[in-house]
């Protein structure tokens, strides 16, 4: 009996441990041939947490734009080193110059203060534009 309790609490744990890792996703951003710009929709709750991840050269202008409906979204913009891009943590728009080359990625989520109300959730449309 005692086996079987160890076994239940053990599977219950492994279970929760995955459920909070594969919260976070990865989502690679291709754009269609002869474009510049797409927009992704996706959904966050609490403190969740979704990664768009795009390719761009030095020099390049990104261009941001998030709207939500239900609680606000906002994005960080990570430089390939893991650096945040200056002027671009936690914002609704955003519009800079990129100064590497590399895969930029982009985190979209919750306001904190939205984050951590209970049943919280934030359905988003996120403009990526690079020119």
């Amino acid at each position: 009996m005692k086996k079987l309790v160890l076994f239940a609490i053990l599977s219950a744990f492994v279970l929760l441990v995955s459920i909070d890792a594969s919260a976070q996703t990865k989502q690679r951003v291709r754009f269609a041939p002869g474009t510049h710009s797409v927009t992704v929709r996706g959904t966050v709750r609490g403190f969740v947490y979704r990664d768009y991840i795009v390719g761009a050269r030095e020099g390049q202008t990104i261009a941001l734009d998030v709207t939500a409906t239900g609680s606000p979204s906002v994005f960080t913009v990570f430089l390939p080193n893991g650096d945040t891009m200056e002027g671009s943590a936690e914002m609704d728009g955003f519009t800079g110059e990129l100064p590497n080359k590399g895969n930029y990625v982009i985190r979209v989520q919750m306001l904190r203060s939205a984050a951590r109300r209970r049943g919280s959730v934030s359905n988003y449309k996120l403009s990526i534009s690079i020119r």
